[in-house]
């Protein structure tokens, strides 16, 4: 969730969102329900999330972790704060997201949770790349990597292997990232994991058109936007447009780019996000004139 600045969604940076149902266990009997308030308002940020509705999924993620907190519920309230550090970073509050993930991170690894730790390194990762902080990000991927390698783990592998190629594309170490993205895309078809391979495709499709391979860029790109459509992905559509727009105007081929670029556009005005719709409004060539009849 490439921009690495502070939009809707990151074109190049996949954050990490915790859905609370699988660290919060089942509600208590007893008491006043606090946990499963605290796993429905978690639920509610994530779809005002999904959305593109940033300040609502923020305020529904700080309410879970206040009631998390409540009971000391510790695996809630790290998710909650990988979730509120998701919110700070894709609203370009980098300090805030790292405090976050930091204090996130402390409590996965005093609970000795592996995925957990995986997961916030990535996320830590993110927001250290997005700063230009190549270094710091790299160290936490690698930590992950690492971790990630027992049994079990491999969408969490795949992820950071991604992270670690967007890296490396960073650093213009193409044959590293190509590398790295294709061991990302086979552990997805392998253990099935839709999202992951259709995010694997996309940074494919991307490293592709920066090579000037613009015919593999293409197909990988389509393939991903059309299985960014069926999952519902926002985020992901977001991607690939934004990916065909660059293919199409690198080509040269005008009528395409306008296509792609007007429907990214009319998008982000969807969204609500005018600057970025009056952005990418300005880069779009200019309409062909129809033939009169």
């Amino acid at each position: 969730m490439s921009h690495t600045g502070a939009g809707v969604f990151s074109a190049s940076l996949i954050v990490l969102l915790v859905l609370l149902q699988g660290c919060a266990g089942p509600a208590p009997r007893p008491g006043v329900g606090l946990r499963q308030d605290a796993v429905n308002a978690n639920d509610r940020g994530y779809h005002y999330y999904a959305r593109g509705n940033l300040e609502l999924a923020r305020e529904k993620f700080a309410q879970a972790l206040r009631l998390n907190r409540l009971i000391d519920h510790v695996p809630g309230i790290a998710a909650n704060l990988n979730n509120l550090g998701a919110i700070y970073q894709e609203q370009g509050r980098y300090h805030q997201a790292e405090d976050c993930y930091r204090e996130a991170l402390k409590l996965n690894r005093q609970q000795d949770d592996t995925a957990g730790i995986i997961e916030t390194l990535n996320n830590l990762g993110t927001v250290w790349q997005t700063q230009g902080k190549l270094r710091q990000a790299q160290g936490a991927y690698t930590e992950a990597q690492t971790l990630a390698q027992q049994p079990g783990l491999e969408p969490l592998l795949a992820l950071t292997l991604t992270h670690c190629g967007d890296v490396a594309r960073q650093e213009q170490r193409y044959a590293a990232a190509l590398k790295l993205y294709q061991q990302s895309l086979q552990l997805n078809i392998a253990h099935q994991a839709a999202r992951g391979r259709a995010v694997s495709l996309e940074r494919l499709g991307r490293l592709h058109l920066e090579l000037g391979d613009f015919d593999q860029a293409e197909k990988n790109l389509k393939t991903a936007l059309q299985e960014f459509r069926r999952l519902e992905s926002v985020g992901g559509v977001i991607d690939a447009l934004e990916g065909l727009t660059r293919l199409y105007l690198a080509r040269g081929d005008q009528s395409a780019a306008q296509d792609y670029g007007a429907r990214l556009a009319q998008l982000y005005q969807a969204l609500g996000q005018n600057d970025k719709y009056q952005e990418q409004s300005a880069l779009l060539p200019a309409a062909r004139p129809q033939p009169e009849k």
